[in-house]
């Protein structure tokens, strides 16, 4: 069939699949009207194409889905406008670019008929072009009734921008204006600020999983989706997406056709030389981003009397988050159960995998070596003492009895005394040796002047290496809970699941402010009855269950000095060495010949464990008190406790 006449075909095949999935068109905006005023745009339908790209790089061929990706998200959450359902659209695309005839020409007439044949009013289409100063990037919103061009964008970026979505999210906020969108003073704000660095991620290994899943690599595609809903359980394109694929290798087969033994174990070893190759690269090139911790508390040592000077240090710490590695751990494990699922692996000889691997590649375990400078300087503007850190981080793979494969990251290295504090952070202590007494001033500033002999700006923007300072765990990053818009810090103690660093503070039937005042739910979060609780996390987040509690509780050191590591030392009497920040929210209760709430607040905290059944009439928790434990007991229902949430 020649390239004009399977074109045409394809055509037709596109115009049969659109009707079919008519019922999938139209996605309900997930808006809310703060984002707007007026109808925010109703009646509006619009399909989003990806833009064609001219002279992107091989690395950056995941841009223009990017692009896509990030119009679908801000005119889905700045407008009541119906975006046509992304996984419709690609399923056609998908199925198109798979045929053995498939050519660039196809797929551009192809996304260019779904825009024309869909029932949608609009659709925008567009072109990313890489040009002497920059990327240009051109996108049209096109009606479909007349063919009359409705709104235009036209600016030149840096890859920067495009990258970190600012360029995206500009064009998004004149779109959206010139169709008639009324936005916010808030929304616009929004959209011309930086987009977050969880949101920005999500976005990215979304797309970076459409382009590896279009280019035919199930395992990147797969394990890019669980880095995207990793960042954001919500971003149901990557849950839904990563679901499909992981139910197509964990079954095990390769095709109901084949029936040759030693063709599907080639088969086999072709997915898992894939998969080799890809991690070998990702690990070693992309590699887990490293975070670099310091202390800008700085401690004074030993004093030589003779020399008039003096040894001062700060602590650091090389953090690689588990962000990073859950992902690549639940890739491998779907590989290896896949291969499991055949019942071949022994007869095949491919048992070890991935430990022992089918190619020779030593993506199995690694490390990345840093180098870093530290500069010690006083009010002068002088550097006083220079010292460098050298330090690493490592991975290697691991399987357990119970057939789980995980990744650790280590922190091979380091010439200088490490204290572990059972977080998987290990902090060194760094010294700055003979600094002269005659140089010290009342304030001091450490700076971090270069990274594997680069300037500690280029290596930062480079991702070579994040630095973070201050306290020792203040980090973590943020959540923002989309339906309040209020923002918690997050921690992770316990390997791979993260905790709300604050309590929740999220308005339901059944939870209050304690003593009825709203200044105690800023500080403390609200107190929440059991039938309110159960259903008060955010999407993607729940209830901690008794044993996660356990397993915080044995992390930080046992219940007897538990209470102790994680109260805050600015609101309580506790160290918080790990950034929980428990504070004494209290909680409430209510007698039975009584309607009157009774508070306790300022003498303890207590938590809900999400552990009961429906006819049971008490509920587990957690409380602190004044001393340094931390104990588990049996609420009443109606009682009000606080809410930490934890999300997997």
């Amino acid at each position: 069939m020649n390239k004009k006449k399977y074109s045409h075909h394809v055509v037709m095949v596109l115009i049969f699949a659109v009707f079919v999935v008519m019922n999938l068109v139209h996605t309900v905006s997930a808006s809310t009207a703060q984002n707007w005023t007026g109808d925010g745009g109703k009646g509006i339908s619009i399909t989003i194409l990806a833009p064609q790209a001219t002279g992107l790089a091989e690395n950056q061929s995941y841009i223009p889905a990017l692009v896509q990706g990030e119009f679908i998200s801000n005119f889905s959450g700045y407008s009541t406008i119906d975006v046509l359902d992304w996984k419709s659209r690609e399923t056609i695309i998908i199925h198109i670019m798979s045929s053995p005839s498939y050519s660039d020409s196809v797929q551009t007439q192809a996304q260019r008929e779904i825009g024309n044949l869909i029932p949608t009013t609009h659709f925008m289409d567009g072109k990313i072009t890489k040009t002497a100063t920059g990327y240009n990037l051109q996108m049209s919103i096109i009606k479909t009734s007349d063919k009359m061009t409705t709104a235009s964008f036209s600016k030149t970026f840096t890859f920067d921008e495009l990258d970190n979505l600012t360029g995206i999210r500009q064009a998004s906020l004149e779109l959206l204006q010139q169709m008639g969108v009324k936005l916010t003073a808030k929304a616009q704000d929004e959209l011309v600020a930086a987009a977050e660095a969880n949101h920005v991620n999500a976005q990215t290994a979304l797309a970076r999983g459409i382009t590896a899943q279009r280019q035919g690599t199930e395992v990147a595609a797969l394990s890019y989706y669980f880095q995207a809903a990793t960042f954001d359980p919500s971003l149901m394109e990557a849950v839904n997406r990563s679901s499909i694929l992981h139910a197509n290798i964990t079954s095990g087969n390769m095709g109901d056709n084949i029936r040759n033994d030693i063709q599907w174990r080639k088969q086999w070893v072709d997915r898992l030389t894939e998969t080799e190759l890809f991690f070998n690269k990702f690990l070693k090139t992309e590699s887990m981003p490293y975070t670099l911790f310091y202390s800008n508390d700085i401690k004074q040592g030993r004093i030589n009397y003779q020399n008039e000077t003096i040894i001062l240090s700060i602590e650091t710490c090389l953090y690689g988050s588990s962000k990073w590695t859950s992902p690549i751990e639940r890739a491998l494990q779907t590989m290896y159960d896949g291969l499991n699922a055949t019942g071949k692996a022994r007869d095949w000889g491919l048992a070890a995998w991935p430990l022992h691997g089918v190619t020779n590649l030593t993506f199995a375990r690694g490390s990345k070596e840093f180098s870093v400078i530290f500069e010690l300087i006083n009010n002068q503007n002088k550097v006083i003492s220079t010292q460098t850190l050298e330090t690493s981080g490592s991975w290697n793979l691991r399987e357990s009895g119970d057939r789980k494969i995980s990744v650790l990251g280590g922190f091979t290295r380091s010439d200088r005394p490490q204290i572990n504090i059972n977080d998987g952070r290990k902090w060194n202590t760094l010294n700055f040796i003979n600094v002269n007494a005659n140089d010290i001033t009342d304030n001091l500033t450490i700076r971090v002047s270069s990274v594997n002999n680069e300037a500690a700006e280029t290596a930062v923007k480079n991702g070579v290496l994040q630095i973070l300072t201050g306290e020792k765990i203040t980090k973590g990053d943020s959540f923002k809970d989309s339906r309040n818009g209020k923002s918690y810090r997050t921690i992770n103690i316990t390997g791979n699941l993260t905790w709300m660093a604050e309590n929740l503070d999220y308005t339901t039937s059944g939870s209050l402010c304690n003593n009825d005042n709203a200044s105690n739910c800023v500080k403390y979060g609200r107190l929440y009855t059991w039938n309110a609780a159960i259903n008060a996390c955010p999407a993607g987040w729940r209830l901690p269950t008794p044993r996660d509690w356990s397993n915080l509780i044995e992390a930080v050191g046992g219940s007897n000095v538990a209470g102790k590591k994680l109260k805050s030392k600015t609101s309580w009497n506790g160290t918080d060495d790990y950034g929980f920040s428990a504070l004494p929210g209290g909680s409430y209760y209510t007698f039975s010949h009584s309607d009157l709430n009774r508070y306790s607040w300022t003498t303890h905290g207590s938590w809900w464990a999400n552990s009961t059944t429906e006819k049971s009439p008490t509920a587990s928790g957690r409380i602190m008190t004044g001393n340094d434990n931390i104990n588990s007991a049996g609420f009443p229902k109606e009682f009000g406790l606080a809410i930490r949430c934890v999300r997997d």
